[in-house]
């Protein structure tokens, strides 16, 4: 795997019916992060957040995919004592 939880979505160059796919490919995931999605699903589903980007290869257009791990960071409130409040 070149880079971790990527892969690469190219046109359909089979495409023989309005019904069939514009673009075909694969997302490769690592199996830790396959297990932290199953841990964090519910009965709805797994929700996989993916980026993706045009790009141009040597056999023309293709999209570039990556599983988007981005979270914001939770920032938690100071603890402030009951004894501290001026008022």
């Amino acid at each position: 795997m070149e880079y971790p939880n990527s892969g690469a979505l190219f046109v359909n160059q089979y495409k023989k019916s309005d019904k069939a796919p514009d673009h075909k490919g694969t997302i490769t995931l690592e199996r830790s992060l396959l297990k932290k999605l199953l841990d964090l699903s519910s009965e709805d589903g797994i929700p996989i957040k993916l980026s993706g980007w045009n790009r141009q290869g040597k056999n023309g257009m293709f999209i570039s995919l990556k599983y988007d791990d981005f979270e914001i960071a939770k920032v938690q409130a100071p603890q402030i004592d009951e004894g501290e409040i001026p008022f």
